[in-house]
């Protein structure tokens, strides 16, 4: 499969690059590192990324605003998305080929071709692995090489979590040979407004513990918000917030949208959740999942089943 579609590349003279809504840094790594040695190897090519820009992760770089025609004989690369109505721009469609790389549990297979590593640490890593083996002609240059480490950072959490492999040790080694200021990068990522650091105050003061004190869940509204001068995408730094506190192992940041659609951002510390978002309009991996709930008593119900996930863990594990 991975030389059917490095053959495709160089079929190709346009080539499109998408990635899902709401990016991350493992969204826009994969997408704009890819963007970057694509524009490296093949300099005759004419190489696009597109989506909404986000302010928040400008270290990536700006997406390009491209026409349909655009699209009439391009091979589209599809980054990150595990599902179709995720993918962001829904344009990947008038392609003339379309492929999809990505992490996620394979759960709606799409493109003509197709490769999905759920056990890979990000789409950056699986990305930089291939362009690092000597075996592909794909050339790594030092702004892919900030990109693909960068998204590898975001996934792992900074190598926090478990997804975690010698491997990917291995890649963001050989990654940081390249010329790119990565201590900074990362003491920006982890660099913070005073907005966000209110907000991180709030989640301190407002979580609430439930089902036995293995569940942890805050609500964060559109008016504190718009009092804190912040979107819904500058959350992301609160996320991880309620799983520090000592006995959570599953936990959710209810986000309320502009739109007035909650967003659960779930994670979860040993039990498998992404069960559980596939049952309120979401997925994604095992421990770290998105959904959404439409009424309180739908958020009710999400918890419970946190609850009932997190308790079976912790008395087969901590012999409750």
């Amino acid at each position: 499969m991975l030389d059917k579609i490095l053959a495709a590349i160089v079929e190709h003279d346009v080539i499109i690059i998408h990635r899902h809504v709401r990016p991350d840094p493992d969204a826009l790594g994969s997408q704009m590192g890819l963007k970057a040695v694509l524009e490296e190897t093949y300099p005759g090519k004419e190489i696009y990324a597109v989506g909404l820009d986000d302010d928040s992760l400008a270290e990536f770089g700006d997406m390009d605003d491209i026409n349909d025609d655009k699209y009439k004989n391009a091979l589209v690369i599809v980054n990150d998305s595990a599902n179709r109505p995720r993918i962001d721009d829904q344009r990947y469609k008038k392609g003339a080929t379309l492929v999809k790389i990505d992490h996620h549990p394979n759960e709606d297979p799409y493109g003509d071709y197709m490769i999905v590593k759920p056990e890979i640490s990000s789409t950056s890593e699986l990305w930089a692995s291939i362009v690092l083996d000597e075996d592909n002609a794909l050339q790594m240059n030092d702004e892919a090489a900030k990109c693909f480490f960068l998204g590898i950072v975001g996934d792992t959490g900074r190598f926090l979590y478990d997804n975690t492999t010698p491997t990917t040790m291995a890649i963001a080694g050989e990654l940081l040979r390249y010329d790119f200021p990565a201590s900074d990068l990362m003491q920006e990522s982890n660099t913070q407004s005073i907005s966000q650091a209110r907000l991180q105050a709030y989640v301190l003061q407002n979580m609430k513990l439930s089902a036995q004190g293995t569940v942890n869940s805050v609500y964060i509204s559109q008016d504190l918000l718009q009092s804190l001068d912040l979107t819904a995408n500058e959350t992301y730094q609160v996320v991880q917030i309620p799983g520090t506190i000592e006995g959570v192992i599953t936990w959710v940041n209810f986000i309320e949208q502009p739109d007035g659609k909650i967003r659960a951002r779930i994670r979860s510390k040993g039990p498998a959740i992404n069960h559980i978002a596939a049952q309120h309009d979401g997925g994604g991996h095992e421990k770290a999942s998105g959904a959404n709930v439409y009424s309180e008593a739908e958020k009710d119900e999400l918890l419970a089943q946190l609850g009932e996930v997190a308790i079976a863990y912790r008395r087969e594990h901590f012999y409750d």
